[in-house]
């Protein structure tokens, strides 16, 4: 079996959604999944969401340029937190096959502050449940990131087990600064997720990063395992990511989340605000909002306490 076809069939395991965006180095793998074809990367991700916060896993598959457009709620979801577990699996192609560039996907894992794994084809089956797992852990989407190299070579295909579990949306009580600060402090966490995690292998000699070959084999890209660093010779496919980040490490002061009683008052819709009619009839009827960026933020705070989440501009939830 070549790679696409068994990260297909960890997906079919795994996950109770898959949505895609055909585009090379991935269009095979949507295909053969049976993915739900999505306008775009920005709607895929925003229906995995909502996914999320019905208790459902997600999966999106999607090419490099993809997470350019599905920025906006990829990050903010780190903040915000999520129920089921998200993965996107995103297509790299490094040299340029089939694309415009040759974007590394990694990066936004530094940007995001979410975990990064790149798999092996030994590993590529298992690294679909512990992306999820990693999703659930730290309440975050998580990142795949694989190559032509990994998709269309042979693969090892292993039945994967999967296992429960659930992230948690941030605290209602806490202000938009006191959610980003929550973000941090589970960021801090992945650091020991990753130096622990058992699908990494190090054995001496080189260090492969996904499906570059090494005697040891490195799974977790971002946060890098600190072993990594000790070893002379790094292989990546593509930019040197692992080697620009061995140096990371996590913020030494846990700045505790403030809530809005901390800070002595909430904010709230200026007085005659011509959405106010709609936040009323939707109080009246308790109905859940996942809130637009903007001013429609203010659900979340009392008096209506309607608000989930708020997923970026212009969401598809």
């Amino acid at each position: 079996m070549n790679g696409y076809e068994v990260l297909a069939q960890a997906l079919q395991s795994c996950a109770d959604r898959v949505y895609a965006v055909p585009g090379f180095p991935v269009t095979e793998l949507g295909s053969v999944t049976g993915a739900e074809p999505a306008a775009g990367e920005k709607v895929a991700l925003e229906y995995a969401l909502g996914d999320s916060l019905s208790g459902r896993r997600a999966a999106v598959i999607m090419k490099n340029a993809g997470l350019n457009t599905c920025a906006d709620p990829l990050v903010q979801a780190t903040s915000q937190g999520l129920i089921g577990g998200l993965v996107i699996i995103a297509g790299d192609d490094p040299a340029a096959e089939g694309s415009t560039t040759t974007q590394d996907s990694r990066y936004y894992g530094e940007i995001a502050q979410v975990p990064v794994l790149e798999p092996g084809p030994e590993t590529c089956a298992e690294s679909v449940e512990a992306a999820f797992s990693a999703s659930e852990q730290f309440s975050r989407a998580a990142l795949l990131r694989v190559t032509p190299e990994l998709l269309f070579a042979p693969a090892e295909p292993k039945v994967v087990v999967r296992t429960p579990g659930s992230g948690m949306l941030a605290p209602a009580n806490l202000t938009m600064k006191g959610r980003a600060s929550r973000a941090d402090s589970l960021f801090g966490e992945m650091f020991a997720w990753s130096r622990d995690h058992p699908l990494n292998r190090f054995s001496g000699g080189v260090a492969g990063i996904g499906a570059a070959r090494g005697e040891s084999a490195v799974v977790t890209v971002y946060p890098p395992p600190p072993q990594v660093g000790s070893f002379s010779e790094i292989r990546e496919i593509g930019r040197p990511f692992v080697r620009e980040h061995l140096h990371v490490h996590p913020a030494r002061d846990i700045v505790q989340p403030e809530t809005i009683a901390k800070r002595g008052y909430y904010r709230t819709f200026c007085r005659g605000c011509p959405f106010l009619p709609v936040f009323e009839i939707l109080e009246s009827r308790r109905m859940s909002v996942v809130a637009d960026a903007g001013c429609s933020i203010l659900t979340l705070n009392p008096p209506y306490l309607l608000g989930i989440a708020t997923y970026g501009l212009g969401t598809a939830i």
